[in-house]
């Protein structure tokens, strides 16, 4: 079992792993972590340790205030209009909005979906 599926599977136990002063460190309900279960975490100790430390690095920053404010607007339903982009025109603003900031967070090309949110918030503003 590699690092990343243990993670998974660990993640949907409800145990939570994380590094703290380069020590892997479990939180986790009573009983959750069993001796094989645990015995995988030993093994694969050090590749837990560089998959936990590569994904803090890889963290996407918080989206700029003035996007937030754009998505919140869009999950109030207050952008159910169509919006003229400089790439087309959408038919409902904030469901592209909050399309474009779930992909976001879901690290699906990133740079893109924050170039569209700007392009989505310079429409809101008009």
């Amino acid at each position: 079992m590699v690092a990343r599926d243990l993670l998974r599977e660990l993640e949907g136990r409800g145990v939570r792993l994380g590094v703290q002063e380069g020590q892997l460190i479990a939180r986790a309900p009573a009983g959750t972590v069993t001796p094989e279960l645990a015995a995988q975490i030993k093994a694969h100790k050090e590749d837990l340790l560089k998959e936990l430390q590569a994904g803090a690095a890889g963290r996407l920053a918080p989206l700029p205030e003035s996007l937030t404010r754009l998505v919140r607007a869009a999950a109030g339903n207050h952008l159910n209009r169509s919006g003229f982009l400089p790439s087309g025109i959408v038919p409902n603003l904030g469901l592209y909005v909050l399309t474009c900031a779930a992909l976001y967070a879901c690290h699906c090309d990133p740079e893109r979906q924050l170039a569209h949110l700007w392009e989505a918030r310079t429409a809101w503003a008009s």
